[in-house]
């Protein structure tokens, strides 16, 4: 059985596919003792992420430290070069459409909620705590008329634009790489407040058959992401890697 990467949390597009792809691919021929695959998967399925064939993974932080505890261990986590992110961090935006009278996540009681999954952090756990903070409520089921699933943070965007929902909470990473796949978008939405920080989507191995220690894969990572084309450093939109720990994703289980 061949083995391979799973690269689907931020390929969005296949130029964005392509520039993680060209990153790894990097990486293995900097360091070919480590025995990289060269096979790269654009998918975040649970099932492709626990196979014995997948080495590596980019997985939300959530998942980490709830169903896969255990099982799969975290390397590094990237630091987006995006405003309001310092270090390997991210935080969600809560959107509506541009011209909604929601002001604020108060403001959208008894409205529909685009959410992209229910075990994602950027998605809903940030979104409960809000609801807790803001609102004294954390259950999203009785504060909102209705809930769309809809599978994706991109999907949940589409689902404002088109109206079957009025707001939802995106990762702020994705949604900076969906203003530059779309520039339309900041005419189209807008963002009414911004959610917690929380330690940035981690890249994992299987704790039973572990690709390499965390911080020789960070300083991998970090030296391909020094050579690749100014392009695809453009693309990707990191900064740096830096490694984590478990420890840094068990935050997100209080939410």
């Amino acid at each position: 059985m061949s083995e391979s990467i799973s690269l689907g949390m931020y390929s969005l597009n296949s130029e964005l596919e392509d520039a993680w792809r060209v990153l790894f691919l990097t990486a293995g021929k900097l360091a070919p003792d480590l025995n990289l695959p060269t096979s790269v998967v654009n998918s975040i399925d649970m099932d492709i992420v626990t196979d014995a064939s997948t080495r590596l993974s980019h997985i939300c932080g959530l998942p980490l430290v709830s169903q896969f505890h255990g099982r799969l261990m975290p390397l590094c986590a990237p630091h987006f070069d995006v405003k309001g992110i310092d270090g390997a961090e991210y935080f969600s935006y809560f959107v509506v459409r541009e011209g909604s009278h929601i002001q604020s996540v108060k403001d959208s009681k008894g409205c529909v909620v685009a959410v992209n999954s229910i075990d994602s952090n950027s998605g809903m756990s940030v979104f409960r705590r809000e609801l807790r903070e803001s609102c004294n409520s954390q259950q999203l089921e009785f504060f909102y008329r209705d809930i769309v699933y809809s599978g994706a943070h991109a999907d949940s965007v589409q689902c404002l634009i088109s109206g079957e929902a009025d707001i939802t909470s995106i990762d702020a990473v994705t949604y900076a790489y969906l203003q530059r796949i779309n520039p339309d978008l900041d005419a189209l939405l807008r963002i009414i407040g911004s959610s917690v920080k929380m330690t940035s989507p981690p890249f994992v191995t299987q704790i039973n058959n572990p690709l390499c220690d965390p911080a020789g894969f960070t300083e991998i990572l970090n030296s391909a992401l020094a050579v690749v084309s100014p392009k695809q450093r453009e693309l990707l939109n990191i900064k740096a890697f830096a490694e984590v720990s478990v420890q840094s994703y068990m935050p997100m289980l209080a939410l």
